[in-house]
């Protein structure tokens, strides 16, 4: 995004905010802006939508921007006069979950540890918003936390499957990558990652490694031989590239899908202006057998 960008970006911000009948100022953050008008103050971050407005064509950020103070407004609105989740029946059919980074996670909400980094959190769907299922709520309905996953997983894979579409990458010294990306309209993309070898064609004889930079997306490449050494360098390149470039960022890091259970492949850090991937013993144990 150019220089001028963001004061266009802002001036959108702030016409839109007219138009729904709110005023709107720059907070003490200079990605957040306050919006004075029914209901009090409205507190909305812009990081996100700076970076969905890299991806669109500038005649878009008008309806996008619309689009984005929208959902916030009714977003506030919900946390203000929050569904009824008393009568489980009724909710259990709107839980949904995905996953999150373990640092964005807050104690009282439903979640468990997926791998180093990554956690699993449960939700209740409300179309235009998602609400996080908590502690205290958990304790009132009639199902425990194991089978409150249980639930959350068999809804959102009935929701259906996500879109799969492959990406080549050459070098005139080096084989051919073709990296998976699975993607879609779906609010629940990450949660996909626990299913990467029963529903996807992306499995290798030991597994698939992939990353989720994002909401939006996951990366992955089949274990099959030592090709995937060069492929899991690829991921993390394409990980901290997206992670730092799309709205709702999860994880740098490259996981692990095998046997039904999620590791971390390779921590990736930044050092001396280097991107430095770090291999977990266990995933280099492996590329050792396959190499042999």
């Amino acid at each position: 995004m150019s220089e001028s960008s963001p004061d266009l970006l802002m001036s959108l911000t702030v016409a839109a905010a007219h138009q729904l009948g709110y005023s709107c100022r720059t907070a003490a953050a200079a990605d957040d802006v306050i919006l004075s008008g029914p209901g009090g103050n409205v507190l909305v971050g812009l990081t996100n939508l700076r970076r969905m407005a890299d991806d669109e064509p500038r005649e878009q950020w008008p309806a996008l921007v619309a689009d984005y103070l929208s959902t916030s407004l009714i977003q506030v609105a919900a946390d203000h006069d929050p569904l009824d989740t008393s009568d489980f029946a009724m909710m259990r059919h709107l839980i949904r979950t995905r996953l999150y980074s373990a640092e964005a996670t807050a104690p009282e909400v439903v979640h468990r540890p997926v791998a180093p980094g990554l956690v699993q959190r449960v939700l209740i769907d409300q179309v235009h918003t998602m609400a996080p299922v908590t502690y205290p709520m958990l304790a009132s309905w009639p199902i425990d936390a194991a089978g409150l996953f249980e639930l959350a997983e068999y809804n959102t894979r009935a929701d259906g499957p996500l879109d799969v579409v492959t990406h080549d990458f050459d070098s005139p010294r080096q084989a051919r990558i073709e990296l998976t990306m699975l993607c879609g309209i779906s609010d629940y993309i990450t949660a996909h990652a626990r299913w990467l070898g029963d529903d996807y064609p992306v499995a290798g004889t030991a597994g698939t490694v992939f990353v989720i930079p994002s909401q939006r997306h996951i990366y992955a490449y089949p274990v099959t031989d030592v090709q995937v050494i060069r492929a899991t360098t690829l991921l993390a390149q394409l990980a901290v590239l997206e992670y730092t470039k799309r709205p709702w960022p999860v994880s740098q890091d490259v996981y692990w899908w095998h046997h039904g259970a999620i590791d971390l492949a390779a921590s990736i850090r930044h050092e001396a202006d280097q991107l430095c991937i770090y291999p977990e013993e266990r995933f280099l144990a492996t590329l050792d057998r396959l190499s042999s």
